[in-house]
């Protein structure tokens, strides 16, 4: 009977270990939640993980090497956003994907156009005109976050934003 409660308690040890062990290091940081609603608009539907960063690396019209990625579209009445957050391996690519951006975008494009640089919350915001909406892109530690939001609600919702993802 001792043997048997013996064996019983290594199994559940090593079974512990191991579980334990094969937790990645990284899963332990902080997981980014999708606000159910932004400055009175509402959540419609959302993505994470694989989905979110295919959808990011379609926009970009190649592969983006992210960690994780997030995409949210919100919705009242006629106004409408969209939330993408590219979260990256560690704030050095997170800084070069946002210098990167703001190079290209900020010389003008086929699709954006009237590149301005702002300063909200002690941030540095881009912000473009296209597709007949704000888009206002920004860094935050190790994310990149793309926010489009029609110009009707865009100052409230960005302003949101800015309190929701720190």
């Amino acid at each position: 009977m001792f043997r048997k409660k013996s064996l019983a308690i290594t199994i559940l040890t090593l079974l512990g270990a191991a579980y334990l062990f094969s937790i990645p290091a990284d899963s332990k940081t902080e997981q980014f939640t999708i606000p159910a609603e932004i400055a009175g608009l509402q959540l419609r539907h959302s993505s994470q993980g694989k989905d979110a960063m295919a959808k990011i690396s379609k926009l970009h019209g190649k592969e983006i090497a992210v960690k994780n990625g997030y995409v949210a579209h919100y919705e009242s009445g006629q106004a409408k956003a969209m939330l993408y957050v590219a979260e990256f391996e560690n704030e050095e690519q997170a800084r070069q994907q946002i210098d990167l951006m703001r190079e290209k975008i900020g010389k003008g494009t086929k699709s954006f156009g009237h590149f301005r640089e702002l300063k909200e919350e002690r941030r540095k915001i881009y912000s473009v005109l296209g597709f007949g909406q704000i888009h206002y892109f920004y860094l935050d530690s190790k994310k990149v976050i793309w926010l489009a939001v029609d110009p009707s609600v865009a100052k409230p919702v960005l302003e949101a934003v800015l309190k929701v993802i720190k």
